[in-house]
């Protein structure tokens, strides 16, 4: 195995797992208090139905979350938390604006389905029948577009050490493809999914092919846009393992598998591209001020058709927004984001590409947050950039 830099870094107890905790015995003294229950909804009936189809990704037993949500006796002690997560934005973690253009996948939790976790949560956390009988929830690890067509596992076990709780560990793995070949979507199989926090799949020296998390979609190019895969080509596999608090002082292994999904060569035959806007230095500092803060952009020099938008983050944002001016003046919101956070990077692939004109200005408006003192720290830190994915026209 080829394995690039790898940084490891020992924490002291992430603050959300403090935070959860304090709440657990916050919780539990509150339960103990017989505090009467106002709420008109109960966990079996109306909570659980809400947290199977929004959280199950993640929150159940052998996921990525460090705690179930999928019974009664596991969420109750949760319930403050849920509550604040949910009300927050935060969790599930998807940032699209409502007014954002349309993107592809997703999975926001409607207001309706938000207010009912929050009044069984601030009313005594009911359970409801006690003679219900729930589904029981299990974690079915699975390739989210079927099996792929080609599977690159890594080729050998990598074990996070017992004295560290995050680190980013780097990989390069022979694709073994003897003819050009071209892939539409990359995902990847956790070989311990309760470590594997978050993963970047790119061609190494090449295109990014996904930002994987877990419980995320994996969204295939639309038509006629595919990334070119050449033969005895690389992949690159950055992966950012985060133990629970639970294994702190184990020591941890995985082997993940990629898999690859191929399609037919564009009749174009041309491949995706990026086209990257960085911020500038200053704008990026986290003590910039005043109207220019967070503003930045570029010029697109060629005709585009642009299928996807990749904001890559350095710290928390109230919001990001992207825009094209195009050489007429008109003004084409390409994505609205509220509240993004760094731990979450993702591509939005656009329901509907955008046809852009050589000369269009690109317009990104970075707000940052005004305090920071209750946000995680960040792991893995990328600089604030945003990046478009498109075809050549």
């Amino acid at each position: 195995m080829e394995a690039g830099k790898k940084f490891t870094r020992a924490l002291g107890a992430c603050l959300v797992v403090e935070l959860a905790i304090g709440l657990f015995f916050a919780a539990t003294q509150h339960t103990a208090a017989h505090t009467p229950v106002t709420s008109k909804y109960d966990y079996n009936r109306d909570v659980f139905p809400r947290l199977r189809d929004h959280c199950a990704a993640c929150h159940v037993p052998g996921g990525s979350a460090p705690m179930s949500l999928m019974t009664y006796k596991a969420a109750m002690p949760w319930a403050q938390s849920i509550r604040d997560e949910l009300t927050s934005g935060r969790m599930p973690p998807w940032p699209l604006d409502p007014t954002s253009p349309p993107v592809k996948g997703g999975y926001p939790m409607s207001s309706r389905d938000v207010d009912v976790v929050d009044v069984w949560a601030s009313g005594g956390t009911p359970e409801g029948n006690l003679e219900a009988k729930l589904p029981e929830v299990t974690f079915h690890p699975q390739w989210k577009l079927g099996p792929p067509d080609l599977k690159i596992p890594m080729d050998a076990e990598h074990t996070v050490a017992a004295n560290a709780i995050e680190e980013v560990s780097d990989f390069s793995l022979p694709a073994d493809v003897t003819e050009t070949k071209w892939v539409k979507a990359a995902d990847l199989m956790p070989g311990n999914a309760a470590i594997v926090r978050d993963a970047v799949i790119s061609i190494e020296n090449g295109p990014v092919l996904a930002l994987w998390e877990p419980g995320g979609d994996t969204t295939p190019a639309p038509s006629g846009a595919a990334f070119r895969l050449a033969p005895g080509s690389k992949i690159h596999l950055q992966i950012h393992y985060k133990k629970h608090f639970d294994q702190e002082q184990n020591a941890v292994p995985d082997r993940s598998t990629i898999g690859l999904y191929f399609t037919e060569p564009p009749l174009s035959g041309r491949e995706l591209q990026a086209f990257s806007i960085d911020a500038p230095k200053a704008a990026a500092e986290p003590g910039a001020s005043g109207p220019s803060a967070g503003t930045f952009g570029g010029t697109l020099s060629m005709a585009a058709r642009v299928v996807a938008i990749r904001p890559m983050l350095d710290r928390a944002y109230t919001s990001v927004d992207a825009d094209a001016i195009t050489p007429s003046g008109a003004d084409v919101p390409l994505l609205r984001l509220h509240g993004p956070r760094p731990q979450w990077a993702r591509r939005y692939w656009l329901q509907e590409p955008v046809e852009l004109a050589p000369g269009t200005k690109i317009a990104v408006r970075a707000t940052p947050l005004a305090d920071y003192s209750d946000e995680p720290p960040v792991t893995r830190k990328f600089p604030l950039q945003v990046i478009l994915d498109y075809v050549p026209q």
